[in-house]
């Protein structure tokens, strides 16, 4: 059996894992020339669902590798408004508290990973397996054989082909083009801003210690201090406060072509000195914006040699924190399927048949969450 994955974010690294961790054969291809070639944000929630799923593809010492690699933990939340003033209380189910006496009991805490530094231990020892600036383009079947083609002109031949491309993926598009993502007229501006002593002057400290939600006009902004310690592997993180506005796109990005930073400077003219300075103190080149797209509940489909996960098939808003676990998710449960099928000598169509049956399911109620979460935080409506 050999597995060909396109897209090398941390759906698709994930399975990859998970498929050596099984002993099944696999190639990954990705179209960007490296790892670090363009922005996919900073910080990253890893929930319970999230932390089984990597456990169960990676290695053990490389499971620790990214528990240590994660930031320090903070102990509880801030519920503010723009003016730092206390809220009411309003809180998204599918959220873990950091920590505090209010947390659930028998949660698993949930951690922050710095994005960048996640990919290279999902990276580590299958280094030979990934091979970037190799755009997929198409697939074809001859012979009986499944091959992908990439830009390059050349191809790769493989017994299931596993779309992790993202939400605008080449594989989906061809595979299911009735499926495509759904503009939910709502925007993310996302960035980061350094920790130094400067810095920490100027923002106010209930952001430096714990989470902060902050409930704005058609907005909500999460902030999240980003502190990794004196760890040195993976290469050290420079600490940081991540923080992330997110609301209805013609309060975010009227123009809809406008520049992040600018949108973000615009928003927050009036707020609280501690608060601006977040905004002011970023590096324009570390603000990004990106529209918030969502799908309805992956529909049925017949099985074939081609399927999909991550964002290639339930990209959801981000307000809920599921999509990245979601993802990984799916990866651990199809290295699992594919994996029994490869030591059993089962079918491998019905092994990508239970992954899909089981991914429709808890992928749906995901997105649900996802639009609650987001009708919460902001107002928004779900498409």
């Amino acid at each position: 059996m050999h597995i060909v994955i396109i897209g090398a974010g941390l759906g698709g690294l994930c399975l990859a894992q998970g498929l050596k961790r099984r002993g099944v054969s696999f190639d990954v291809y990705e179209r960007d020339a490296a790892p670090d070639s363009r922005p996919q944000g900073f910080r990253i929630k890893i929930d319970r669902t999230g932390q089984e799923a990597l456990e169960a593809c990676l290695p053990p010492a490389l499971s620790t590798l990214f528990r240590e690699a994660c930031a320090i933990p903070v102990n509880g939340v801030n519920l503010i408004g723009p003016g730092l003033e206390p809220v009411s209380e309003r809180w998204v189910a599918s959220w873990q508290r950091a920590g505090g006496d209010d947390a659930p009991v028998g949660r698993m805490e949930d951690l922050n990973a710095d994005r960048l530094a996640m990919r290279r231990v999902l990276l580590d020892g299958i280094e030979a397996q990934v091979h970037f600036g190799r755009a997929f383009v198409d697939y074809e079947r001859s012979g009986g054989v499944l091959r992908a083609r990439f830009a390059d002109g050349s191809a790769a031949a493989c017994d299931v082909l596993v779309a992790a491309d993202g939400v605008n993926s080449a594989v989906r598009a061809l595979r299911l083009p009735e499926v495509a993502p759904l503009d939910t007229g709502s925007t993310c501006i996302y960035g980061k801003t350094l920790f130094s002593a400067d810095n920490a002057s100027r923002i106010a400290p209930l952001f430096q210690s714990k989470t902060s939600v902050v409930f704005g006009e058609r907005l909500a902004v999460i902030v999240d201090p980003m502190r990794f310690g004196s760890r040195q592997s993976p290469p050290q993180v420079d600490d940081y406060l991540y923080w992330a506005m997110i609301g209805s796109s013609e309060r975010l990005n009227p123009a809809r072509d406008g520049d992040a930073h600018a949108n973000a400077l615009s928003l927050c003219a009036d707020w609280h000195p501690g608060f601006r300075a977040l905004f002011e103190l970023a590096k324009p080149s570390d603000v990004a914006m990106l529209p918030v797209r969502t799908m309805t509940a992956p529909p049925r489909w017949q099985t074939d040699g081609v399927t999909v996960l991550g964002d290639a098939i339930h990209v959801m808003s981000p307000a809920g924190g599921l999509g990245a676990n979601t993802a990984l998710r799916d990866a651990a449960t199809l290295a699992q399927r594919l994996g029994e099928a490869a030591a059993n000598r089962t079918p491998v169509l019905a092994a990508v048949a239970a992954y899909e049956a089981a991914m429709r399911d808890y992928a749906g109620e995901a997105i649900r969450q996802s639009d609650d979460g987001a009708e919460l935080l902001f107002g928004a409506v779900a498409a």
